[in-house]
């Protein structure tokens, strides 16, 4: 495959960085040395004077008035090198945000040409996300169907053991296609968490109230199939700073927590493409 060339304007920062503070050093050492050079028969012709005569205190003054200049100039020089870093630190690219990682189309619940692209990190026993999932449907007729926005289900399940069977469970329904139903009806049997109601016996059990195929679903659940899914799923949101649930990447914008629908739903109106 070809080498492909940076973007214009992107540089490799540390050698940059690296060729700054040597260039601001060197420079520090000239401007000093300049600022104090003396000829060399002035210093031998002032040391031998100090060692004959008593130091007047003319002398002793002018000693005093060579020491601020040593500590003037010294602070000149640092402030030159601090500023030449804080310009460099200034023209530092600043880093693309991680794209979310790719997921399932059964993981998508709207058009796929949709202009808003709403990413959730969620966890099933998280009582917000259960929140968040009830505003989803309740904005669905009129941003979902209509293809104004689509959302991408994306796990964070960290409150506990039940937590990861249930997104295992719901990755297993969405082999059969069924992703959505049974996240909702997990969502719908939330209880307290990590007290049995997510228990891979009740989550079979929502299978077969959903009409799957049960004999599918609980083997796929019994293996542990999609067990590396979740933990990769995990490690992926975390380099995306995703710290509680639900969190939500609105086009990009990051949200922590949930915010009311009629505001949520002002910030979908507000991406929607201008004619």
């Amino acid at each position: 495959m070809a080498n492909v060339p940076p973007p214009r304007g992107h540089l490799p920062v540390v050698p940059i960085r690296l060729a700054a503070i040597l260039a601001s050093v060197i420079f520090a050492r000239r401007f000093l040395r300049a600022l104090y050079a003396r000829p060399m028969h002035a210093r031998n012709s002032f040391t031998r004077y100090l060692m004959t005569k008593p130091i007047s205190r003319k002398a002793r003054a002018q000693k005093k008035n060579n020491s601020s200049l040593w500590i003037i100039g010294g602070v000149a020089a640092a402030a030159i090198i601090v500023l030449i870093l804080v310009l460099l630190n200034l023209n530092t690219p600043t880093p693309p945000p991680t794209p979310p990682a790719a997921v399932s189309v059964g993981r998508v619940l709207g058009s796929a040409d949709a202009p808003v692209t709403i990413d959730l990190y969620s966890d099933f026993q998280c009582p917000f996300c259960r929140r968040a999932d009830q505003m989803i449907r309740q904005i669905a007729p009129a941003y979902i169907d209509t293809g104004k926005a689509k959302v991408v289900y994306h796990n964070f399940a960290f409150i506990g053991p039940e937590s990861e069977w249930a997104a295992q469970a719901a990755e297993c329904a969405n082999d059969q296609g069924k992703f959505w139903e049974y996240a909702n009806y997990l969502f719908d049997h939330q209880t307290a968490e990590n007290v049995g109601a997510f228990s891979q016996a009740n989550l079979k059990q929502f299978a077969a109230d959903l009409k799957l195929d049960t004999a599918a679903f609980n083997a796929c659940l019994d293996s542990g199939k999609h067990a590396s899914l979740i933990q990769q799923e995990k490690t992926d949101a975390r380099t995306r700073n995703i710290r509680s649930t639900p969190s939500f990447y609105v086009n990009g914008r990051f949200i922590e927590g949930l915010l009311p629908t009629a505001q949520f739903t002002a910030l979908i109106d507000s991406l929607q493409p201008q004619p």
